[in-house]
């Protein structure tokens, strides 16, 4: 008689403690002032691709800072246009690409409480996508990195305490 009991009360804590991960935060959808900026990032990326403008790493820079909120978290977006310049420099960069770079990009900064799963779909998306357009998978890889110091610079959802289970 013991038995089941105790089995019912284990399989019971189980489901309770199982279901206890962090919830998926509000994902930023860009509204038409920001889509418009967007492409001004997306031309900045191809700029930087393209190795045609010197001044494409400070215009990326500028573009993808202004949407850090607190001064902490304008060298991580920094160190994040910096390796981003850098990876794309020389690749053929089609203008879909650089939109959808642009996007994973402006994504990374301006969402302020993305889930850790959320946060590592968008790390892996963002290598996919600089992989699949011919970027080495290192520099992907440190891109992707700093994707994830980003997100940790401007998160600001704290976690609750039944998400530690």
């Amino acid at each position: 008689m013991r038995s089941p009991l105790r089995f019912v009360v284990l399989v019971l804590a189980s489901l309770t403690f199982g279901a206890c991960r962090q919830a998926d935060g509000p994902m930023p959808e860009p509204d038409a002032d920001v889509q418009a900026e967007l492409g001004d990032v997306a031309k900045d990326l191809q700029n930087a691709a393209g190795s045609s403008d010197p001044e494409a790493l400070r215009d990326l820079t500028s573009d993808l800072g202004k949407y850090a909120r607190r001064p902490t978290e304008v060298p991580a977006v920094d160190e994040l246009s910096r390796l981003t310049a850098s990876a794309v420099s020389g690749v053929d960069l089609s203008e879909r690409s650089a939109q959808r770079l642009a996007q994973s990009l402006w994504v990374s900064v301006a969402a302020r409480e993305l889930s850790e799963r959320q946060v590592e779909n968008l790390r892996n998306d963002v290598q996919l996508l600089l992989t699949s357009i011919g970027v080495s998978e290192p520099n992907a890889q440190q891109v992707a990195a700093q994707v994830a110091q980003v997100q940790g610079a401007v998160n600001s959802r704290p976690r609750r305490w039944y998400e530690v289970f």
